[in-house]
Protein backbone atom coordinates (compact mmCIF):
# COMPACT_ATOMS: atom_id res chain seq x y z
CA UNK A 1 0.00 0.00 0.00
CA UNK A 2 2.71 2.18 0.26
CA UNK A 3 3.67 1.95 -3.10
CA UNK A 4 0.05 2.70 -4.19
CA UNK A 5 0.35 5.71 -2.38
CA UNK A 6 4.28 6.91 -3.66
CA UNK A 7 2.19 6.22 -7.21
CA UNK A 8 -0.08 8.56 -6.42
CA UNK A 9 2.23 11.33 -4.81
CA UNK A 10 4.25 11.51 -7.74
CA UNK A 11 0.98 11.63 -10.47
CA UNK A 12 -0.24 14.39 -8.39
CA UNK A 13 3.04 16.29 -8.57
CA UNK A 14 4.30 15.85 -12.28
CA UNK A 15 1.41 15.49 -15.37
CA UNK A 16 -1.56 15.81 -13.23
CA UNK A 17 -0.31 18.85 -11.99
CA UNK A 18 -1.89 20.97 -14.89
CA UNK A 19 -5.31 20.59 -13.79
CA UNK A 20 -4.82 21.63 -10.21
CA UNK A 21 -5.89 25.35 -9.05
CA UNK A 22 -4.91 27.25 -6.51
CA UNK A 23 -7.01 27.36 -3.33
CA UNK A 24 -8.33 23.56 -3.39
CA UNK A 25 -11.70 22.28 -4.31
CA UNK A 26 -12.62 26.64 -3.71
CA UNK A 27 -10.24 27.43 -6.52
CA UNK A 28 -11.35 24.56 -8.38
CA UNK A 29 -15.43 25.28 -8.49
CA UNK A 30 -14.51 28.96 -8.88
CA UNK A 31 -12.43 29.40 -11.73
CA UNK A 32 -14.57 28.18 -14.99
CA UNK A 33 -11.15 27.14 -17.03
CA UNK A 34 -9.61 24.71 -13.93
CA UNK A 35 -13.21 23.44 -13.95
CA UNK A 36 -13.45 22.60 -17.66
CA UNK A 37 -9.84 21.05 -17.34
CA UNK A 38 -10.73 18.94 -14.26
CA UNK A 39 -13.50 17.28 -15.99
CA UNK A 40 -12.89 16.63 -19.27
CA UNK A 41 -9.23 14.95 -17.98
CA UNK A 42 -10.86 12.67 -15.47
CA UNK A 43 -11.00 9.49 -18.22
CA UNK A 44 -7.70 10.40 -19.09
CA UNK A 45 -6.16 10.54 -15.77
CA UNK A 46 -7.56 7.42 -15.15
CA UNK A 47 -6.29 5.32 -17.95
CA UNK A 48 -2.68 7.34 -17.09
CA UNK A 49 -3.18 5.46 -13.64
CA UNK A 50 -3.81 2.09 -14.93
CA UNK A 51 -1.31 1.91 -17.30
CA UNK A 52 1.52 2.93 -14.54
CA UNK A 53 0.35 0.48 -12.28
CA UNK A 54 0.18 -2.51 -15.14
CA UNK A 55 4.26 -1.41 -16.09
CA UNK A 56 5.37 -1.75 -12.23
CA UNK A 57 3.10 -4.73 -12.06
CA UNK A 58 1.27 -3.82 -9.42
CA UNK A 59 -2.25 -4.68 -10.70
CA UNK A 60 -1.35 -8.49 -10.60
CA UNK A 61 0.79 -8.32 -7.23
CA UNK A 62 -0.69 -11.59 -5.29
CA UNK A 63 -0.09 -9.50 -2.08
CA UNK A 64 -2.48 -6.62 -2.87
CA UNK A 65 -4.95 -8.41 -5.46
CA UNK A 66 -6.73 -6.01 -7.93
CA UNK A 67 -5.54 -3.13 -5.34
CA UNK A 68 -4.85 -0.77 -8.41
CA UNK A 69 -7.26 -1.75 -11.22
CA UNK A 70 -10.13 0.94 -11.62
CA UNK A 71 -12.96 -1.46 -11.59
CA UNK A 72 -14.98 0.74 -13.84
CA UNK A 73 -12.65 0.56 -17.02
CA UNK A 74 -13.10 -3.05 -17.46
CA UNK A 75 -14.72 -3.46 -20.37
CA UNK A 76 -17.94 -5.20 -18.82
CA UNK A 77 -18.28 -1.75 -16.93
CA UNK A 78 -18.02 0.67 -19.48
CA UNK A 79 -20.77 -0.79 -21.66
CA UNK A 80 -23.13 -1.16 -18.34
CA UNK A 81 -24.70 2.27 -17.48
CA UNK A 82 -22.88 4.49 -19.98
CA UNK A 83 -24.90 7.28 -19.71
CA UNK A 84 -25.62 7.17 -16.07
CA UNK A 85 -23.93 10.03 -13.73
CA UNK A 86 -22.08 8.66 -11.34
CA UNK A 87 -20.87 9.74 -7.84
CA UNK A 88 -17.10 10.02 -7.78
CA UNK A 89 -17.10 9.10 -3.57
CA UNK A 90 -19.07 5.84 -3.49
CA UNK A 91 -19.06 5.03 -7.14
CA UNK A 92 -23.16 4.52 -7.10
CA UNK A 93 -25.27 6.10 -10.23
CA UNK A 94 -26.77 9.05 -8.65
CA UNK A 95 -30.77 9.15 -8.80
CA UNK A 96 -32.17 10.13 -11.94
CA UNK A 97 -33.48 13.71 -10.51
CA UNK A 98 -30.07 14.86 -9.26
CA UNK A 99 -28.67 13.70 -12.63
CA UNK A 100 -30.69 15.88 -14.38
CA UNK A 101 -30.47 18.76 -12.07
CA UNK A 102 -26.21 18.55 -12.79
CA UNK A 103 -26.54 17.92 -16.69
CA UNK A 104 -28.92 21.03 -16.79
CA UNK A 105 -27.64 23.29 -14.43
CA UNK A 106 -25.13 25.17 -17.07
CA UNK A 107 -28.47 25.85 -19.53
CA UNK A 108 -30.85 26.70 -16.47
CA UNK A 109 -28.53 29.06 -14.72
CA UNK A 110 -27.68 30.62 -18.84
CA UNK A 111 -31.89 31.23 -18.77
CA UNK A 112 -32.49 32.39 -15.75
CA UNK A 113 -29.66 35.13 -16.03
CA UNK A 114 -31.18 36.67 -19.05
CA UNK A 115 -34.51 36.52 -17.56
CA UNK A 116 -32.69 38.61 -14.59
CA UNK A 117 -31.59 40.76 -16.85
CA UNK A 118 -34.81 41.62 -19.08
CA UNK A 119 -36.40 42.30 -15.48
CA UNK A 120 -34.04 44.61 -14.49
CA UNK A 121 -34.67 46.04 -17.98
CA UNK A 122 -38.36 46.01 -17.38
CA UNK A 123 -40.49 49.34 -17.22
CA UNK A 124 -43.56 47.78 -16.87
CA UNK A 125 -45.45 48.39 -13.86
CA UNK A 126 -44.78 45.83 -10.83
CA UNK A 127 -41.40 44.11 -13.10
CA UNK A 128 -39.39 46.66 -12.11
CA UNK A 129 -38.10 44.68 -9.48
CA UNK A 130 -35.13 42.08 -9.68
CA UNK A 131 -36.36 38.64 -8.02
CA UNK A 132 -34.35 39.07 -4.79
CA UNK A 133 -35.98 37.33 -1.88
CA UNK A 134 -36.28 38.58 1.68
CA UNK A 135 -33.43 37.01 3.05
CA UNK A 136 -30.81 39.79 1.70
CA UNK A 137 -31.78 42.72 3.50
CA UNK A 138 -29.45 43.85 5.62
CA UNK A 139 -30.28 44.34 9.51
CA UNK A 140 -28.63 46.19 12.03
CA UNK A 141 -28.96 46.42 16.04
CA UNK A 142 -31.89 47.85 16.85
CA UNK A 143 -31.02 48.51 20.45
CA UNK A 144 -27.71 50.18 19.86
CA UNK A 145 -29.91 53.50 19.42
CA UNK A 146 -31.53 53.05 22.95
CA UNK A 147 -28.42 52.47 24.51
CA UNK A 148 -26.12 55.74 22.74
CA UNK A 149 -29.21 57.94 24.12
CA UNK A 150 -29.21 56.75 27.28
CA UNK A 151 -25.71 56.34 27.86
CA UNK A 152 -25.16 59.38 30.10
CA UNK A 153 -28.44 58.65 32.32
CA UNK A 154 -28.87 56.68 34.95
CA UNK A 155 -31.95 54.89 36.19
CA UNK A 156 -32.79 57.40 38.51
CA UNK A 157 -33.02 60.32 35.76
CA UNK A 158 -35.60 58.56 33.98
CA UNK A 159 -38.71 60.21 34.45
CA UNK A 160 -40.88 57.05 35.91
CA UNK A 161 -43.91 57.72 38.02
CA UNK A 162 -44.88 55.24 40.85
CA UNK A 163 -47.52 54.13 38.85
CA UNK A 164 -45.38 53.35 35.80
CA UNK A 165 -46.84 50.63 32.85
CA UNK A 166 -43.97 48.08 32.22
CA UNK A 167 -44.03 47.06 28.82
CA UNK A 168 -42.72 43.40 27.86
CA UNK A 169 -41.97 42.51 24.17
CA UNK A 170 -43.10 38.85 25.04
CA UNK A 171 -41.39 37.05 22.12
CA UNK A 172 -38.11 38.91 23.13
CA UNK A 173 -38.41 37.61 26.53
CA UNK A 174 -39.10 33.85 25.73
CA UNK A 175 -36.04 33.76 23.41
CA UNK A 176 -33.28 34.79 26.22
CA UNK A 177 -35.05 32.79 28.94
CA UNK A 178 -32.10 30.22 30.37
CA UNK A 179 -32.41 27.11 32.95
CA UNK A 180 -35.59 26.30 31.30
CA UNK A 181 -37.71 23.29 33.09
CA UNK A 182 -39.05 20.03 32.15
CA UNK A 183 -42.51 21.10 30.97
CA UNK A 184 -44.11 23.89 29.18
CA UNK A 185 -46.55 24.61 31.75
CA UNK A 186 -43.79 25.41 34.29
CA UNK A 187 -41.79 27.42 31.55
CA UNK A 188 -44.91 29.63 31.11
CA UNK A 189 -44.86 30.19 35.71
CA UNK A 190 -41.53 31.16 34.92
CA UNK A 191 -41.99 33.62 32.84
CA UNK A 192 -44.87 35.06 35.09
CA UNK A 193 -42.46 34.88 38.29
CA UNK A 194 -40.01 37.65 36.12
CA UNK A 195 -43.10 39.88 35.22
CA UNK A 196 -44.37 40.13 38.77
CA UNK A 197 -41.85 41.90 40.15
CA UNK A 198 -43.38 45.35 38.44
CA UNK A 199 -46.10 46.06 40.22
CA UNK A 200 -48.10 47.39 36.60
CA UNK A 201 -46.83 45.39 33.69
CA UNK A 202 -48.25 44.30 30.11
CA UNK A 203 -46.82 41.04 28.31
CA UNK A 204 -47.71 41.70 24.74
CA UNK A 205 -47.45 38.74 22.40
CA UNK A 206 -46.94 39.03 18.54
CA UNK A 207 -50.15 38.85 16.23
CA UNK A 208 -49.56 36.07 12.97
CA UNK A 209 -51.41 37.03 10.16
CA UNK A 210 -50.71 35.50 6.89
CA UNK A 211 -49.61 37.85 4.01
CA UNK A 212 -49.04 40.66 7.06
CA UNK A 213 -45.60 42.91 6.95
CA UNK A 214 -43.99 40.92 10.03
CA UNK A 215 -45.01 37.80 7.95
CA UNK A 216 -42.49 38.28 5.50
CA UNK A 217 -39.75 38.83 7.91
CA UNK A 218 -40.42 35.81 9.45
CA UNK A 219 -40.43 34.34 5.79
CA UNK A 220 -36.38 35.61 6.17
CA UNK A 221 -35.56 34.20 9.23
CA UNK A 222 -36.73 30.33 8.22
CA UNK A 223 -39.18 28.32 9.86
CA UNK A 224 -39.43 25.03 12.13
CA UNK A 225 -41.72 22.10 12.35
CA UNK A 226 -44.99 22.35 14.72
CA UNK A 227 -45.15 20.54 17.75
CA UNK A 228 -48.28 19.79 19.29
CA UNK A 229 -48.94 21.71 22.86
CA UNK A 230 -51.36 19.29 24.47
CA UNK A 231 -51.60 20.99 28.05
CA UNK A 232 -49.38 22.40 30.60
CA UNK A 233 -47.49 18.72 31.13
CA UNK A 234 -46.65 18.94 27.57
CA UNK A 235 -42.34 18.31 27.81
CA UNK A 236 -40.39 21.06 26.64
CA UNK A 237 -38.94 20.69 23.35
CA UNK A 238 -35.43 19.61 22.90
CA UNK A 239 -34.72 22.69 21.55
CA UNK A 240 -36.61 25.94 22.47
CA UNK A 241 -35.51 28.65 20.28
CA UNK A 242 -35.97 26.43 17.05
CA UNK A 243 -39.22 25.38 18.79
CA UNK A 244 -39.79 29.70 18.90
CA UNK A 245 -39.37 30.32 14.94
CA UNK A 246 -42.70 28.14 13.63
CA UNK A 247 -45.49 30.42 14.06
CA UNK A 248 -48.00 27.95 14.61
CA UNK A 249 -45.61 26.87 17.36
CA UNK A 250 -45.80 30.50 19.26
CA UNK A 251 -49.66 30.70 18.91
CA UNK A 252 -49.57 27.68 21.15
CA UNK A 253 -47.28 28.65 23.22
CA UNK A 254 -49.39 32.34 23.64
CA UNK A 255 -52.55 30.81 24.18
CA UNK A 256 -51.12 28.26 26.83
CA UNK A 257 -50.18 31.39 28.67
CA UNK A 258 -53.05 32.70 29.16
CA UNK A 259 -53.73 29.23 30.25
CA UNK A 260 -51.49 29.07 32.93
CA UNK A 261 -52.10 32.28 34.32
CA UNK A 262 -55.58 32.48 34.67
CA UNK A 263 -55.04 29.41 36.20
CA UNK A 264 -55.50 28.89 40.00
CA UNK A 265 -51.61 28.03 40.73
CA UNK A 266 -51.19 31.25 39.01
CA UNK A 267 -53.24 33.00 41.41
CA UNK A 268 -50.50 33.85 44.72
CA UNK A 269 -48.25 35.33 42.10
CA UNK A 270 -50.42 37.53 40.65
CA UNK A 271 -51.63 38.85 44.47
CA UNK A 272 -48.16 40.64 44.38
CA UNK A 273 -49.16 42.94 41.42
CA UNK A 274 -51.47 45.87 40.96
CA UNK A 275 -52.16 45.16 37.66
CA UNK A 276 -51.69 42.54 35.00
CA UNK A 277 -52.41 42.41 31.38
CA UNK A 278 -51.24 39.55 29.04
CA UNK A 279 -52.69 40.29 25.09
CA UNK A 280 -52.46 37.49 23.03
CA UNK A 281 -53.10 37.36 19.34
CA UNK A 282 -54.08 41.32 19.75
CA UNK A 283 -56.82 40.97 22.54
CA UNK A 284 -55.65 42.34 26.05
CA UNK A 285 -56.91 40.25 29.05
CA UNK A 286 -56.68 41.34 32.26
CA UNK A 287 -55.69 39.26 35.28
CA UNK A 288 -57.30 40.06 38.64
CA UNK A 289 -56.14 38.09 41.93
CA UNK A 290 -58.84 36.86 44.91
CA UNK A 291 -59.54 34.80 47.24
CA UNK A 292 -56.57 32.16 45.45
CA UNK A 293 -58.28 32.59 42.25
CA UNK A 294 -57.54 34.09 39.04
CA UNK A 295 -60.11 36.10 37.28
CA UNK A 296 -59.70 37.44 33.35
CA UNK A 297 -61.01 40.61 32.28
CA UNK A 298 -61.30 43.16 29.73
CA UNK A 299 -59.39 45.86 30.19
CA UNK A 300 -61.03 49.26 30.91
CA UNK A 301 -61.57 50.64 26.98
CA UNK A 302 -60.71 54.62 28.60
CA UNK A 303 -58.64 56.96 26.65
CA UNK A 304 -55.59 57.19 28.73
CA UNK A 305 -55.96 53.25 29.92
CA UNK A 306 -55.75 52.68 26.14
CA UNK A 307 -52.89 54.72 25.29
CA UNK A 308 -51.10 53.19 28.11
CA UNK A 309 -51.88 49.75 27.13
CA UNK A 310 -51.46 49.84 23.48
CA UNK A 311 -48.66 51.90 22.75
CA UNK A 312 -46.53 50.58 20.61
CA UNK A 313 -42.91 48.56 22.41
CA UNK A 314 -41.16 50.54 19.50
CA UNK A 315 -41.89 53.69 20.78
CA UNK A 316 -41.81 53.74 24.34
CA UNK A 317 -38.77 54.68 25.27
CA UNK A 318 -38.86 57.66 23.52
CA UNK A 319 -41.82 58.58 26.05
CA UNK A 320 -38.36 57.84 28.67
CA UNK A 321 -36.43 60.00 27.47
CA UNK A 322 -35.56 63.54 29.57
CA UNK A 323 -36.70 65.81 27.27
CA UNK A 324 -36.25 68.41 29.41
CA UNK A 325 -32.38 67.63 28.63
CA UNK A 326 -32.87 66.54 25.09
CA UNK A 327 -35.22 68.73 23.94
CA UNK A 328 -38.42 67.72 22.48
CA UNK A 329 -37.81 68.50 18.64
CA UNK A 330 -35.38 66.51 19.21
CA UNK A 331 -37.24 63.41 20.59
CA UNK A 332 -39.65 64.14 17.91
CA UNK A 333 -37.44 62.72 15.35
CA UNK A 334 -36.31 59.88 16.89
CA UNK A 335 -39.22 57.48 15.87
CA UNK A 336 -38.51 58.24 12.44
CA UNK A 337 -34.94 57.83 12.31
CA UNK A 338 -35.37 54.45 14.49
CA UNK A 339 -37.40 52.95 11.28
CA UNK A 340 -35.43 55.08 8.87
CA UNK A 341 -32.35 53.68 9.79
CA UNK A 342 -33.78 49.89 9.73
CA UNK A 343 -36.00 47.81 12.15
CA UNK A 344 -37.90 44.70 11.60
CA UNK A 345 -39.68 45.51 8.76
CA UNK A 346 -37.21 47.79 6.93
CA UNK A 347 -33.89 47.63 6.17
CA UNK A 348 -30.97 49.26 7.07
CA UNK A 349 -27.99 51.20 5.35
CA UNK A 350 -25.11 48.36 5.45
CA UNK A 351 -21.80 48.90 7.46
CA UNK A 352 -23.67 52.28 8.82
CA UNK A 353 -25.64 50.89 11.90
CA UNK A 354 -27.44 53.74 13.86
CA UNK A 355 -25.17 55.53 16.32
CA UNK A 356 -23.05 57.14 13.42
CA UNK A 357 -26.24 58.55 11.40
CA UNK A 358 -27.74 59.66 14.75
CA UNK A 359 -25.06 61.81 15.48
CA UNK A 360 -24.56 63.31 12.25
CA UNK A 361 -28.41 63.88 12.38
CA UNK A 362 -27.71 65.74 15.76
CA UNK A 363 -25.31 68.37 14.27
CA UNK A 364 -27.47 68.89 11.80
CA UNK A 365 -30.77 70.09 13.27
CA UNK A 366 -32.35 71.17 9.89
CA UNK A 367 -32.84 67.47 9.19
CA UNK A 368 -35.23 67.23 12.34
CA UNK A 369 -38.66 68.49 10.95
CA UNK A 370 -38.33 65.92 7.48
CA UNK A 371 -37.96 63.12 10.39
CA UNK A 372 -40.71 64.49 12.67
CA UNK A 373 -43.24 64.66 9.74
CA UNK A 374 -42.97 61.11 8.56
CA UNK A 375 -46.10 58.81 9.62
CA UNK A 376 -48.46 62.55 9.30
CA UNK A 377 -49.62 61.58 6.18
CA UNK A 378 -51.01 58.79 4.18
CA UNK A 379 -47.89 59.17 0.99
CA UNK A 380 -44.73 61.14 1.95
CA UNK A 381 -44.60 64.59 0.99
CA UNK A 382 -41.98 65.29 -2.10
CA UNK A 383 -39.81 67.75 0.11
CA UNK A 384 -39.49 65.06 3.19
CA UNK A 385 -38.22 62.51 0.57
CA UNK A 386 -35.86 64.95 -0.83
CA UNK A 387 -34.55 66.06 2.75
CA UNK A 388 -33.79 62.36 3.28
CA UNK A 389 -32.34 62.12 -0.01
CA UNK A 390 -29.60 64.72 1.05
CA UNK A 391 -29.85 63.11 4.79
CA UNK A 392 -28.67 59.85 3.00
CA UNK A 393 -25.65 61.46 0.89
CA UNK A 394 -24.45 62.81 4.10
CA UNK A 395 -24.74 59.34 6.01
CA UNK A 396 -22.35 58.35 3.41
CA UNK A 397 -19.81 61.39 3.84
CA UNK A 398 -20.90 63.68 1.14
CA UNK A 399 -22.37 66.95 3.21
CA UNK A 400 -22.24 68.99 -0.16
CA UNK A 401 -24.31 66.40 -2.28
CA UNK A 402 -27.76 65.67 -2.47
CA UNK A 403 -28.55 62.95 -5.13
CA UNK A 404 -27.89 59.57 -3.57
CA UNK A 405 -26.75 58.58 -7.78
CA UNK A 406 -24.05 60.81 -7.40
CA UNK A 407 -22.44 59.70 -4.09
CA UNK A 408 -23.02 56.26 -5.77
CA UNK A 409 -20.62 56.77 -8.45
CA UNK A 410 -17.96 58.78 -6.38
CA UNK A 411 -17.68 56.02 -3.69
CA UNK A 412 -17.35 53.39 -6.57
CA UNK A 413 -14.35 55.12 -8.57
CA UNK A 414 -12.77 55.20 -5.51
CA UNK A 415 -13.76 51.70 -4.91
CA UNK A 416 -12.61 50.32 -7.97
CA UNK A 417 -9.56 53.11 -8.47
CA UNK A 418 -9.62 56.21 -10.84
CA UNK A 419 -7.38 54.50 -13.41
CA UNK A 420 -9.27 50.95 -13.19
CA UNK A 421 -12.20 49.22 -15.23
CA UNK A 422 -15.06 47.52 -13.20
CA UNK A 423 -14.85 43.94 -14.06
CA UNK A 424 -16.01 40.54 -12.55
CA UNK A 425 -12.90 40.15 -10.96
CA UNK A 426 -13.08 43.49 -9.02
CA UNK A 427 -13.29 43.21 -5.05
CA UNK A 428 -15.89 45.50 -5.07
CA UNK A 429 -19.07 45.25 -2.34
CA UNK A 430 -21.77 46.82 -4.19
CA UNK A 431 -24.57 46.55 -0.96
CA UNK A 432 -21.76 48.98 0.72
CA UNK A 433 -22.90 52.31 -1.63
CA UNK A 434 -26.17 54.30 -1.22
CA UNK A 435 -29.32 53.04 -2.69
CA UNK A 436 -29.91 54.43 -5.99
CA UNK A 437 -34.08 54.83 -6.63
CA UNK A 438 -34.66 52.45 -4.07
CA UNK A 439 -34.50 54.90 -1.82
CA UNK A 440 -37.88 56.56 -2.67
CA UNK A 441 -39.77 52.75 -1.61
CA UNK A 442 -37.89 52.42 1.29
CA UNK A 443 -39.32 55.54 2.36
CA UNK A 444 -42.41 54.80 1.36
CA UNK A 445 -42.34 51.84 4.33
CA UNK A 446 -40.84 53.99 6.83
CA UNK A 447 -43.26 56.43 6.56
CA UNK A 448 -46.47 53.40 6.69
CA UNK A 449 -44.33 52.01 9.44
CA UNK A 450 -44.42 55.29 11.58
CA UNK A 451 -48.11 55.62 11.07
CA UNK A 452 -48.83 52.67 12.29
CA UNK A 453 -46.68 53.61 15.61
CA UNK A 454 -48.23 56.98 15.80
CA UNK A 455 -51.85 55.56 15.74
CA UNK A 456 -51.19 52.98 18.08
CA UNK A 457 -53.61 54.83 20.59
CA UNK A 458 -56.19 54.59 18.27
CA UNK A 459 -58.21 52.00 18.97
CA UNK A 460 -59.80 51.76 15.30
CA UNK A 461 -57.12 52.73 12.69
CA UNK A 462 -57.59 53.38 9.25
CA UNK A 463 -54.68 53.10 7.02
CA UNK A 464 -53.94 52.03 3.40
CA UNK A 465 -52.72 48.33 2.83
CA UNK A 466 -48.48 48.09 2.79
CA UNK A 467 -49.19 46.29 -1.16
CA UNK A 468 -51.23 49.95 -2.32
CA UNK A 469 -49.56 52.35 -4.38
CA UNK A 470 -46.59 54.55 -2.70
CA UNK A 471 -46.68 52.35 0.39
CA UNK A 472 -43.49 51.01 -0.59
CA UNK A 473 -44.43 46.95 -1.09
CA UNK A 474 -45.58 44.55 -3.30
CA UNK A 475 -47.78 40.97 -3.10
CA UNK A 476 -46.87 38.26 -4.55
CA UNK A 477 -48.81 34.79 -4.53
CA UNK A 478 -50.00 36.40 -1.30
CA UNK A 479 -46.40 37.20 0.37
CA UNK A 480 -45.46 41.04 1.02
CA UNK A 481 -42.06 41.57 -0.31
CA UNK A 482 -40.55 44.85 -0.26
CA UNK A 483 -40.40 46.92 -3.78
CA UNK A 484 -37.04 47.15 -4.06
CA UNK A 485 -37.08 50.41 -6.87
CA UNK A 486 -39.51 52.49 -9.14
CA UNK A 487 -37.64 51.72 -12.49
CA UNK A 488 -34.73 49.59 -14.07
CA UNK A 489 -32.17 48.99 -11.28
CA UNK A 490 -29.83 48.89 -14.56
CA UNK A 491 -29.52 50.86 -17.39
CA UNK A 492 -29.29 49.01 -20.75
CA UNK A 493 -25.52 50.64 -21.17
CA UNK A 494 -24.72 49.15 -17.80
CA UNK A 495 -26.53 45.66 -18.65
CA UNK A 496 -24.40 45.41 -21.89
CA UNK A 497 -21.11 46.00 -20.25
CA UNK A 498 -21.82 43.13 -18.19
CA UNK A 499 -22.69 41.11 -20.69
CA UNK A 500 -19.41 42.51 -22.66
CA UNK A 501 -17.60 41.53 -19.58
CA UNK A 502 -18.65 38.23 -18.96
CA UNK A 503 -17.95 37.36 -22.77
CA UNK A 504 -14.58 38.45 -22.62
CA UNK A 505 -13.68 36.84 -19.08
CA UNK A 506 -15.19 33.53 -20.62
CA UNK A 507 -12.93 33.82 -23.68
CA UNK A 508 -10.32 34.41 -21.77
CA UNK A 509 -10.63 30.96 -19.72
CA UNK A 510 -11.46 29.13 -22.98
CA UNK A 511 -7.88 30.46 -24.32
CA UNK A 512 -6.18 29.35 -21.40
CA UNK A 513 -7.84 25.82 -21.56
CA UNK A 514 -6.76 25.95 -25.32
CA UNK A 515 -3.42 27.22 -24.38
CA UNK A 516 -2.81 24.19 -21.92
CA UNK A 517 -4.22 21.43 -24.21
CA UNK A 518 -1.04 22.23 -26.70
CA UNK A 519 1.14 22.30 -23.78
CA UNK A 520 0.31 18.70 -22.84
CA UNK A 521 0.15 17.55 -26.38
CA UNK A 522 3.98 19.02 -26.98
CA UNK A 523 4.44 16.83 -23.61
Amino acid sequence: MGALSAVDKTMEETFMRFAKSSGGFTGLYSQFGAYQRWCRTTSTRAQFYQKILEMVDLIKDPDCPRAGKHRELEKAEVKKDKDRLYSLPSGAPVLMEVEMDVLQAETVGKAAKAEFIKRLQSREPGKGHPPWDTRWVSKTNKAALLHYILEDTTPKDLPYPKDALFIQDGMALLHVLTNLPPTCGEICLQVLDQMVAKKHFLFSTDSYHPGSIKAQERLRRGSSEKIILAGPATRKPYDFKMFLTNDDNKKQLCQLLLRVWSDQQAASRLERTEMAVLIVEGRAHQLLSSNGKVEVREPPQSTATRKRLIQGWYSTFIMLLPLESLGEDYCATLLGFHVFSGEDCTCAFKGKGKVGPLKKLEKNPKFHRAFSQLGDNRNVKPEVLKQLEQFTCLIYGESRESSVDVVRAKLLRKMVGQDDKLTAKSKVDLARLPPCDALKPHVQRVNHRVALYKGADESILEKPNPYDEEQGWMRTDGVLRPGWSCGPVLPTSLVDLLDTTEREQEDEEEEEFDSDDSIENND
